[in-house]
């Protein structure tokens, strides 16, 4: 009986700490960005998924918390997250092609065809960018 409590326990601890990682891809022209959500965090690549290339994150945690901005792209290869919320940091960020910017309110970009909303929630985020006039294009895992 201790046996199957003991083995119960720990199949439940290994399920709680089992990690998802949903990879999104934005795209605009000729120019990607790779999104990986995993268990509070969110990663944003230029072009590829690699360590070495330049990256912006954001860590949350908890119901209230979670992140929400904008990616905009430049026809010069230059990629900019615009964020409002959320803890956002970057690591080997290369400013000639992708940026990071913490703006307020009235700075939020005009939305046009090359500004793409992003937000932790990935099915709000596709409801925001469905009546916009957006041509970045989205790509999310089948069940989200």
């Amino acid at each position: 009986m201790i046996k199957k409590v003991i083995i119960i326990i720990l199949l439940v601890i290994g399920f709680i700490s089992c990690e998802s990682k949903d990879e999104i891809v934005y795209s605009y022209k000729d120019i990607i960005i790779k999104r990986v959500d995993e268990s509070g965090k969110t990663i944003f690549y230029y072009n590829e998924i690699n360590r070495d290339n330049p990256q912006i994150w954001v860590e949350y945690s908890g119901i209230n918390d979670g992140f929400s901005g904008y990616i905009k792209f430049e026809d010069d290869g230059k990629v900019s997250l615009l964020s409002g919320d959320g803890y956002f940091q970057t690591s080997k960020i290369d400013t000639t092609k992708f940026k990071y910017r913490r703006i307020v309110a009235h700075q939020r970009p005009e939305l046009s065809e090359d500004v793409y909303i992003i937000q932790l929630s990935t099915r709000y985020e596709k409801e925001k960018n469905l009546n916009s006039n957006t041509k970045v294009k989205a790509s999310y895992p089948d069940n989200k």
